[in-house]
């Protein structure tokens, strides 16, 4: 079996660089992934294809830490006041950030930023950096082709913010690693396993950001930040959050059916249930983290729960009432910026509709799952 060390040499050789910066955690991720590959039947060149990917994510990481070193401004960059949204997948949380992006005070690392950190944009340029076309071209390409995408299940945009999750992958801690290929020995570890400073490099590249484009409150996004909120307190310590709620009899059958449908499982495929059971598992187990996290009174302060269905109904009241919650202002351009995106929204609820028995789940297993979520938060359903 290739190890991390192996990957992380072909890295270095690829870059000419060495260190990989004081915080080793990333380790741990990359050796499970790579012994997770393992357990799965792939033909080689889909195995090497992954591994890939991981050297690069490798070498972007050796050559944040090499610029942090030539340039310490940007590890002196401040990160004040971000405002995340935590939601589970498939409450609205994508449309809400989208909107809360609209305000020319916020500040969302935009989809085509983390697949080109290296070279730095050039603050100047930033707005009309010439790799924007060509990660829209290649979306738009990609589009024809990927049916999670021409059934309306999820919107790509270069310019459209992105998840964290993106990002989070460079410490090899993430669920976008398993979005196109079930990894259940991985999956169980994101479930279980904890980082001691998993929002480290999280950090670095927003510095990275900040420091090349433009400033503002961050304004980021990701599900999975529900497993770790006192963590990403720990590193922010004045972070904000926007918890979206849907039910999960609802919502899981909407996941798995994303999840499937990036999977290549058609109905009547046996794999489907396994996808069903695996993501009932992983974010059962999250919300169970975010509970847990939201007992501590300091902790619950932080965060502002919206209903998915109040969103629907009435986006702008929503939006409002975030920015009363935390007491930010809401001027007159991020008014217009918001009305001129409800006119005209990225965001589009699929057509497409899935069921609890298309993956082998039931209410039960459900309420088993999410029963504790599901008493507290009912209200917002």
């Amino acid at each position: 079996m290739t190890s991390e060390v192996t990957l992380m040499e072909r890295a270095s050789q690829a870059c000419g660089l060495e260190d990989f910066g004081d915080n080793d955690e990333f380790r741990v991720g990359l050796r499970v992934l790579l012994a997770a590959i393992e357990e799965v039947d792939l033909p080689l060149a889909v195995r090497d294809a992954f591994q890939t990917n991981w050297i690069i994510s490798l070498e972007t990481r050796l050559r944040l830490v090499q610029l942090r070193r030539d340039r310490p401004e940007i590890a002196a960059e401040r990160i004040e006041g971000p405002l995340a949204v935590i939601g589970l997948p498939r409450t609205g949380t994508t449309a809400l950030v989208d909107l809360l992006a609209q305000d020319p005070a916020a500040r969302a690392p935009l989809q085509w930023e983390p697949v080109n950190l290296f070279p730095p944009a050039n603050p100047d340029h930033w707005k009309d950096d010439p790799r924007i076309a060509l990660v829209q071209s290649a979306l738009d390409e990609a589009a024809i082709s990927t049916p999670f995408v021409a059934l309306g299940l999820h919107t790509f945009g270069a310019t459209l913010p992105d998840e964290c999750n993106s990002f989070l992958a460079l410490d090899f801690w993430s669920p976008n690693l398993t979005a196109p290929l079930a990894l259940p020995a991985y999956t169980e570890w994101l479930r279980l396993g904890r980082l001691q400073h998993p929002y480290t490099t999280h950090r670095w590249v927003l510095q990275h950001l900040q420091a090349h484009g433009p400033a503002g409150r961050w304004t980021l996004k990701s599900p999975f930040h529900a497993f770790a909120l006192s963590e990403f307190i720990a590193e922010y310590p004045d972070a904000m959050f926007v918890q979206t709620h849907r039910d999960p009899i609802e919502l899981m059958p909407s996941m798995s059916g994303l999840y499937s449908t990036i999977r290549g499982e058609n109905p009547g495929d046996p794999a489907r249930n396994d996808t069903g059971q695996e993501l009932l598992s992983l974010w059962g187990t999250g919300l169970q983290r975010c509970l847990a996290a939201r007992r501590d009174p300091a902790v619950d302060a932080r965060v502002f729960d919206v209903s998915q269905r109040a969103m629907i109904a009435d986006p702008f009241g929503t939006l409002h009432s975030v920015y009363d919650h935390f007491g930010l202002e809401f001027s007159a351009e991020a008014e217009r910026g918001a009305r001129a995106w409800l006119e005209h929204p990225a965001q589009h609820m699929s057509s497409v509709k899935f069921t609890l028995a298309d993956f082998g789940l039931d209410p039960d297993q459900v309420e088993v799952a999410f029963g504790g979520y599901r008493h507290r938060f009912g209200d917002f359903f």
